[in-house]
């Protein structure tokens, strides 16, 4: 039976799979625009596939996307405000191609110092939108190319304020510092840790981050 199933997928079959993703990629090369369509973040390895950006990948694709609420979480007395929901991606003759989830709450890091009460419609409107972006990076198999969202990275972002770790601004700054100073990647690793006494750069602190800074521009 095995056998069977696999023969029915020709040379053919499989040059129109390629040949549509290789058209996907070259719209995304020509098309997108950073800071529009996608986002990137210092050490994040890969960008982060914005609204805009989902919704160019869905006209291209002339798929509409449909968005339903399949659960959620309104509780005004604590000022909780959560909620779950799917996208249904469907194509002109209304075949479901891609469906995605995405989910959002007043919780979130990005929220602790703001009303709860002022933001509900934002939740909402941030798990409609990552529900969106889920759906078009199965629909487009590009997930290997872009992440889910700039907002997944704000644990990241946080973890660097509550240990006083480098920021990520730091890090990009003294990535141009080595490339203008020459350094190849053997040197800055060796200069790097003569400096901090530490291997990895995730483990640096924004003491030294200024250090090597201060060092790699009187180098």
């Amino acid at each position: 039976m095995e056998r069977e199933l696999i023969n029915f997928i020709t040379e053919d079959d499989i040059k129109r799979e390629v040949d549509s993703y290789q058209a996907i990629i070259k719209f995304i090369k020509e098309n997108f625009r950073e800071g529009e369509d996608f986002g990137k973040i210092a050490d994040y390895p890969k960008p982060s596939l914005l609204k805009p950006g989902a919704e160019k990948l869905c006209s291209l694709l002339n798929l509409s996307a449909h968005v339903d609420i399949i659960e959620k979480v309104e509780n005004f007395r604590e000022g909780i405000f959560h909620y779950v929901c799917k996208c249904t991606l469907k194509n002109n003759f209304g075949i479901i191609v891609s469906e995605g989830l995405g989910s959002c709450n007043s919780k979130e890091n990005k929220f602790l110092n703001q009303n709860p009460y002022g933001i509900a419609n934002t939740v909402l409107k941030l798990a409609k939108k990552r529900a969106l972006v889920d759906a078009i990076l199965t629909a487009t198999r590009t997930s290997g190319m872009f992440t889910q969202d700039i907002e997944d990275i704000d644990e990241v972002i946080s973890l660097e304020v509550e240990k006083n770790l480098a920021t990520s601004s730091q890090k990009a700054f003294i990535a141009k510092l080595a490339k203008d100073k020459g350094l190849t990647e053997a040197q800055f690793i060796e200069f790097t840790k003569k400096i901090t006494g530490k291997e990895k750069s995730k483990e640096w602190t924004k003491e030294d981050a200024a250090k090597i800074i201060k060092t790699l521009k009187n180098k």
